[in-house]
Parts: structure tokens; C-alpha cells; sequence
């Protein structure tokens, strides 16, 4: 008898942190209606031909990210209390100053791929050339530290860029882990669309959070 119990508990906790999965990638889709609209209106195809509206739609990404990795945390240390209060806490907690965060990221992103644009074609100079492709590269590469940072301390924007930064280049295990990992979801989308729409934005949410830990703590023993 005990142990049925027990298998019922286990049971019934399963199914409460994977219906706090699904909430929350639906949370998060939702939070990025902007970009689906692009998808559904615009089309994949023409996100580059579209680029300045397609990163302008993008802009909701940052505190919805934050968002993401914040309840994702609570979701790994077993501290949930819900995916609504959980999502909605940690997309309110400095909305204004994420927007500005990701509102700066995409504008650098344009920047660089204009300037690519520019020394490719207009004005061919391969070493400049170069410089920006690095830049964009890095932009894009960094995107998981900045939110992570921006979903766990309280930090100006200038230090989450400059932390997320030295990050890049000091933890390229996680850098390269963090690459992986939406390689993995991108192939799962692939594979089972219908099936990953509903867990990856959760799960790459989980997999970032989780191969980072140690690189938090060591952030939060430094006194960051």
C-alpha cells in the first residue's frame, strides 16, 4: 500500500513539472508574438531580406528570455510555484531596463550586418570584412549570457555586457555548450516539429541553465 502511495506521488509530481514545462513554453511563445507574426506574415525566408523589422520584432525576446531562464532555474533547484506567477514575476522584475538590453543587442546586430553588407559589396575590403563577421559572430554567440545574466542579478546594463563578454571568451566550454544545445533543439524542430514547439523553448531554457551553474556560483562567490 506504501508503495503505491509512493509511485502515485512520483507520479503526479511528474506530471506537475512537465505541465510547468509546457506553461512555461507556451509563456514564452506567447511573449514572442511579435516574431511569429514575422514567421507567419513574412516568412523564414526573408528574415534577411527583412532584417531591420525581423530584429525590431526580435526586441521582445530579451526580457521573455530572462523570463525563460529564471523559471528554469526554479524548475532545476524544485522552487516552482507556478508557471504563470513564475514566468509573469520574472518578465516584470526590470522589464524596462531588458527591452533596453535586447533593444541594444539587435540594433548592434544590424550594425554588423550592414557593415558585412558594406565591405563585401559596396566598398570590398576583406579585413574589415572579417572584423565584422567576428563581431556579428560574438553578437549572436553571446545572446544566452546576457539574458541569464540579466534573469539572475541585479546589474546595469553596461556590466551584463561586459560580464557576458568576459564569459565568452574565458568559458569556452560553456560557450560551445551553449552553441550545442540550440543545435540540439533545431535539430529536434526538425525531427518532430509538432512535438518539440510544445518543450523547446523550456527545455533549451533548462539546458542553458543547467550547464552554467558552476559558472553562476563562481560569478556569486566573486561578488559580482
Amino acid at each position: 500500500m506504501f508503495s503505491e502511495v509512493f509511485q502515485m506521488e512520483k507520479i503526479l509530481g511528474f506530471c506537475e513539472k512537465l505541465w510547468y514545462v509546457i506553461g512555461i513554453n507556451t509563456l514564452f511563445l506567447l511573449s514572442n508574438f511579435p516574431v511569429l507574426l514575422f514567421f507567419l506574415f513574412v516568412g523564414v525566408s526573408q528574415v534577411r531580406t527583412c532584417l531591420p523589422l525581423f530584429l525590431l520584432c526580435m526586441v521582445p525576446m530579451g526580457p521573455a528570455l530572462s523570463a525563460l531562464f529564471y523559471t528554469m532555474n526554479r524548475l532545476l533547484f524544485g522552487t516552482e510555484s507556478g508557471a504563470w506567477r513564475d514566468f509573469r514575476k520574472a518578465y516584470m522584475d526590470d522589464c524596462g531596463q531588458k527591452y533596453l538590453l535586447a533593444a541594444g543587442h539587435m540594433f548592434l546586430i544590424l550594425i554588423f550586418e550592414i557593415n558585412i553588407e558594406f565591405f563585401a559589396v559596396q566598398v570590398p575590403i576583406f579585413p574589415l570584412m572579417i572584423l565584422f563577421v567576428i563581431l556579428f559572430a560574438a553578437a549572436l554567440v553571446v545572446t544566452p549570457n546576457l539574458y541569464l545574466l540579466a534573469s539572475r542579478y541585479r546589474m546595469k546594463n553596461r556590466d551584463i555586457v561586459k560580464t557576458s563578454l568576459i564569459l565568452l571568451v574565458t568559458r569556452p566550454a560553456s560557450t560551445l555548450g551553449s552553441m550545442v544545445s540550440l543545435g540540439v533543439i533545431l535539430m529536434l524542430f526538425e525531427l518532430k516539429a509538432g512535438t518539440a514547439v510544445l518543450f523547446m523553448g523550456s527545455l533549451y531554457g533548462f539546458l542553458i541553465t543547467f550547464m552554467n551553474q558552476k559558472v553562476l556560483l563562481s560569478l556569486e562567490e566573486n561578488h559580482i
